[in-house]
């Protein structure tokens, strides 16, 4: 199992989770559902997708800082003509107290 935590008091303003890569979603969509929690205005969550053929990365859902302190679930559905690779990341500034970023329960469909 794999998640991402950031915290406020950790040493690190963000982290990354990078995917293996997918083959292209010929027929079928690829649909990923995640459990997410940002706790804190100045908190950010991103998924990227970055092709293959490209090297910048792509950002294909965000969520802002929030101040509900519970879970939340998503899901995203990608449809790419080509190999991909899905990056999650997490990002808090390490100088505002009580910050939190989190990412856990990830799950790919069949299609990916």
């Amino acid at each position: 199992a794999y998640f991402l935590s950031l915290s406020s008091e950790m040493q690190s303003s963000s982290a990354a989770l990078r995917t293996n890569v997918f083959l292209p979603t010929d027929e079928h969509l690829c649909q990923i559902r995640f459990h997410y929690w940002v706790s804190h205005m100045s908190g950010t969550l991103m998924v990227g997708l970055q092709k293959h053929s490209e090297d910048t990365v792509t950002n294909i859902w965000q969520v802002p800082g929030e101040l509900r302190n519970q879970w939340n679930v998503n899901t995203i559905t990608i449809n790419s003509t080509e190999k991909y690779e899905v990056i999650f990341l997490g990002m808090v500034e390490t100088q505002r107290q009580g910050q939190s970023v989190a990412i856990d329960d990830i799950t790919f469909s069949e299609g990916c």
